[in-house]
């Protein structure tokens, strides 16, 4: 065989090896291709950058493979791929709540007394309540009992239980009758307890005592869900965190939270992570110390969750610090006094303030240097101004953080020079969460301890839209109000402005579509997660809401009875309404 003969040949094996190789890649592609499941005959809102529809979509490994029409999509099914018959309902990315706790939500739902209004619409019926709850509790163990926030403006008398009450009621439980989250009634076993004698105001975590005029503790504690010990069993975190958390939240369609999480019951969490459980729902941890933020660490490597960990399902995001209380219950840091008196007020009557400004800017610090965001509770315009202008020191400084965050920012207050300083930051990473639902709740509420004037500083979501600010919803249930975890209550406010005082705010209202993406890609975008997660594209984690309207064709006073039907995560059912 001549030299060109033989070069020729080797040619030849070489590129039918090369073709070889190349119908073998192809062929593995066509194999990895082949979907797990595919989901058809939907009306699928993608919420891409396009705002594009679909009617079905391909799902392989846990993501989305392929969104489109329902004969490119089922060209792509294999004989392993498993069909599912959406039957023409709307089909929205799987829903997040950017601001919730998880933990405690079950906790106080499970374990505490149900104070709650309106079921509850007195004092009165508080105290029988709890003195029912009390005939089965056993000497010395501690009592907690669950009243909606704002229940002075709600009960029939116009007041809270006081330690007095609570005393006759429950002579041999320490017993705490939290006024939402930011305010508690302790009668005199539980003070026993804590530690709280005469003359004692601060407590180490950074709540506060309201005295009387001879210095003794009147039973209001503020901002004290650091020093009173709440924090469940082994057995029950458990409970919480592999089962009863992801139902409660699932049946809602949510695929995905921010679980704002004591540091106390972390460790739980990161033992569940690290056993490979692959939960219903996907976790984004936000870790809390205490209100004022004193004893955050300046490394938080604990918190991070253990080596091997699949971060698509448990991931550490976040610290957070409480600059103030809340304005419902007159505990929001404000400028300006509260309208009238109650015996519950701190003093000065303009809120309690958790956190000071330095403060704040060592714990923005701490965050920023670790690589997580921080999260400011701010309520009051005081406290607003606080948490703006620690993250404004911050960019001086020059140091660089992806998302900076303010939780319930404008919820109650928020000047016009407070939304111009908001938006200077917003190509630096300033984000917001913001919870529609308590337009429902609180707005009479406002009214009465603020007055009309402030009280219209509040809830002005298409203000900040207009601004350029993507607001992310949070439920921020934490056992108080339980429904407030359904957020087409929270649509159904931001669209029609109706309030429990009223259609409040017309001209605030926002639409349809700009509701949802509250709940879906602007609260990923909160938590840093837009890649993966948001909107319905191919290479994000295929989570999805079924619905069982279409709530852009809709009456839209209907919006608050729109019910879930299915919630889809990683391409898998995990919720189904029966």
């Amino acid at each position: 065989m001549s030299n060109f003969i033989k070069s020729m040949a080797k040619r030849l094996l070489g590129a039918t090896a090369l073709i070889g190789c190349i119908v073998a890649l192809c062929a593995g592609i066509s194999i990895a291709a082949t979907p797990d499941v595919i989901y058809y005959n939907g009306r699928i809102i993608t919420l891409d950058n396009a705002e594009s529809m679909a009617s079905s979509v391909a799902v392989k490994d846990g993501k989305f493979l392929k969104v489109g029409r329902a004969d490119e999509i089922k060209q792509l099914a294999g004989t392993s791929t498993r069909m599912v018959d959406l039957e023409g309902k709307t089909v929205v990315p799987g829903l997040i709540d950017a601001h919730c706790h998880p933990m405690e939500a079950i906790m106080m739902k499970e374990t505490w007394v149900d104070c709650r209004y309106p079921e509850t619409s007195s004092v009165k019926k508080a105290l029988d309540n709890i003195a029912s709850w009390v005939r089965k509790t056993p000497k010395g163990e501690w009592i907690f009992a669950a009243c909606v926030s704002a229940s002075e403006n709600k009960f029939a008398e116009k007041r809270l239980p006081t330690k007095a009450e609570l005393d006759k009621v429950a002579p041999n439980n320490p017993l705490v009758v939290a006024n939402g989250t930011h305010m508690a009634i302790a009668n005199s076993a539980a003070l026993k307890k804590l530690g709280i004698t005469k003359g004692v105001a601060k407590l180490p975590k950074g709540g506060s005592v309201i005295l009387d005029k001879d210095d003794m503790p009147t039973g209001v504690l503020t901002d004290a869900q650091a020093d009173v010990p709440t924090t469940p069993t082994l057995a029950q975190l458990m409970k919480y965190y592999t089962k009863s958390i992801q139902q409660f939240w699932n049946q809602y369609g949510f695929t995905s939270f921010m679980a704002i999480t004591p540091a106390a019951a972390l460790p739980v969490l990161q033992k569940i992570a690290q056993s490979g459980a692959k939960p219903t729902i996907r976790y984004t941890t936000s870790v809390w110390t205490s209100a004022n933020g004193k004893d955050m660490p300046e490394d938080l490597s604990e918190f991070r969750m253990p080596r091997g960990v699949d971060p698509a399902w448990y991931r550490f995001g976040a610290i957070k610090v409480w600059i103030d209380g809340e304005n419902d219950c007159r505990t929001g840091f404000m400028y300006g006094p509260y309208v009238g008196h109650f015996d519950t007020d701190p003093a000065g009557g303009k809120g309690t303030l958790v956190t000071p400004q330095q403060e704040a800017d060592r714990f923005a610090g701490i965050a920023i240097k670790n690589g997580v965001m921080p999260m400011m509770h701010c309520s009051g315009d005081a406290a607003i101004d606080i948490g703006l202008t620690a993250y404004e020191n911050q960019i001086k400084k020059g140091s660089s953080n992806p998302i900076m965050r303010i939780e319930h920012f404008g919820m109650f207050q928020m000047g016009d020079k407070q939304l111009s300083r908001a938006k200077e930051m917003i190509q630096k990473g300033f984000k917001v969460s913001v919870q529609p639902t308590w337009l429902l709740d609180l707005v009479k509420a406002d009214y009465e301890n603020m007055g009309p004037e402030r009280t219209r500083l509040g809830f002005k979501f298409r203000s900040m839209i207009d601004a350029g600010i993507e607001p992310a919803a949070g439920s921020d249930v934490t056992g108080i109000y339980l429904d407030n975890v359904n957020p087409f209550l929270a649509i159904y406010g931001a669209v029609t402005r109706n309030s429990d005082k009223g259609i409040f705010m017309p001209e605030q209202a926002i639409t349809v579509t700009e509701a949802l993406k509250m709940w879906t890609i602007w609260a990923a975008k909160s938590m840093g997660e837009e890649k993966v997660k948001g909107t319905i594209e191919p290479g994000k984690y295929a989570d999805m809401t079924v619905l069982s309207n279409d709530i852009f064709s809709m009456p839209k006073e209907g919006l608050k009875d729109v019910k879930v039907l299915k919630t889809i995560v990683g391409g898998n059912m995990v919720y189904e309404k029966k």
